[in-house]
């Protein structure tokens, strides 16, 4: 009996259809980020002493309060956090004045986070509403040396000047841009109305590469949305867990673990989640010309079969044409039909979404549909990935949520 296996886990095959009870939600996540190793150079290697880093994030759903989750998992040693703060986001890195509230872990406003390891903030009493900004104070008093990061945040966030400048309102001293979240990896909120969460597990198209920094126009995004318009009691969150150059099969230091090795903690260990939607295997098929679809379909099982061992739904998302890329190859390309047919055709998914067949050129279904392209002939630009997700039914992904609903 095959065995899929992840850092503590161990999970046979046999078991993926054997859906686990269905806890009642408490805390659902709003918003993720999966976190990388950080590079050889830049902010991420050297790390930070005695600054505040404001992170920017942009809710899915909204909530009564919240609670935000802290990453070590890539530090070599404890990270140190002095004092977080959140507050409702303005503009830029001002925050709205009175939304400011204390973040405590354990009731105490420090907290040492050991390397390789994550930590949930106490609740905070602080509501907030779906699609809206949220800033994260991260204040680190001794230096923190290479950092957990998340670099294509494809939105501003901000670090300060020397010091504890986490209650501060305006922006005066927050005089630093960084297109990366630094250290925050989730927020959850409490929400009745919510069903659970739906996690988008990819590479750089599910993390939004190609739509307009700032815009919150990636697939997730427009996703998220649309799971908004269900009725209450059945509505979703929807949290990202793309990394820019992610494969399935290879792990590749900024552009993360490979999805085999990060689907437990990225997917999997995300609260409240019920739905993941898999749109990966591009990149191993670009950078690895002799890869066979086998490797590609094998992946995707054992993927599978984890996540039914939790009671998790899991989509597979066919993958896009890319004629015209950087490592666009013929041969490739027929790997790339290859693995499309086994996703839609296999019956391994609970559930297909056929994002090639709204993306291609009905021209040349190797390439992009012009109207939908980035400019890069990989990347959907913000018409393309609101076109995958325009073509989805919401009630798809409520009733994979709750399948004994009806």
């Amino acid at each position: 009996m095959a065995v899929v296996s992840v850092p503590g886990h161990a999970v046979a095959a046999g078991e993926a259809g054997r859906a686990q009870p269905a806890p009642v939600v408490r805390w659902v996540g709003t918003w993720a980020a999966a976190p990388v190793a950080p590079a050889t150079t830049g902010l991420s290697h050297t790390g930070f002493k005695d600054v505040t880093i404001r992170d920017i994030v942009h809710t899915s759903a909204g909530g009564s309060e919240i609670r935000i989750r802290l990453s070590n998992v890539f530090g070599a040693k404890p990270l140190a956090v002095a004092d977080v703060r959140v507050a409702l986001r303005r503009s830029g890195a001002q925050t709205v004045a009175g939304s400011g509230h204390q973040v405590t872990f354990g009731g105490k406003d420090a907290v040492t986070i050991p390397a390789g390891a994550r930590e949930f903030s106490d609740p905070v009493k602080l509501a907030v509403g779906a699609g809206k900004d949220l800033a994260v104070s991260i204040f680190v008093k001794s230096a923190t040396g290479p950092t957990t990061w998340h670099p294509a945040a494809l939105t501003t966030s901000y670090y300060s000047t020397a010091g504890d400048h986490g209650a501060a309102t305006g922006a005066a001293v927050y005089r630093n841009a960084t297109s990366a979240w630094y250290f925050l990896d989730g927020v959850d909120v409490v929400n009745s109305n919510l069903a659970g969460a739906v996690v988008t597990f990819g590479a750089s198209t599910t993390d939004g590469v190609g739509s307009t920094t700032g815009g919150n126009e990636s697939y997730p995004d427009d996703l998220a949305r649309r799971l908004l318009t269900l009725p209450d009691g059945r509505r979703l969150s929807v949290l990202n867990a793309g990394i820019s150059g992610n494969e399935l099969l290879y792990n590749n230091g900024t552009s993360g673990q490979s999805a085999l090795t990060r689907f437990y903690r990225d997917a999997i260990e995300q609260s409240g989640v019920k739905v993941i939607v898999i749109w990966e295997g591009t990149n191993d098929i670009g950078d690895h010309p002799g890869i066979s679809p086998r490797d590609l379909t094998d992946a995707y099982l054992q993927l599978i079969t984890l996540a039914h061992a939790y009671g998790i739904a899991v989509v597979g998302a066919t993958l896009q044409p890319d004629q015209g890329a950087a490592y666009y190859t013929p041969q490739g390309n027929k790997v790339r039909g290859a693995v499309n047919r086994w996703i839609e055709n296999s019956g391994a998914f609970d559930a297909v979404l056929n994002f090639d067949a709204v993306l291609r050129d009905p021209f040349d279904p190797a390439e992009l549909l012009p109207a939908y392209d980035s400019g890069d002939h990989l990347h959907p630009n913000d018409a393309g990935y609101q076109a995958i997700v325009n073509a989805i039914d919401p009630e798809l992904f409520a009733q994979l949520a709750n399948p004994l609903a009806g």
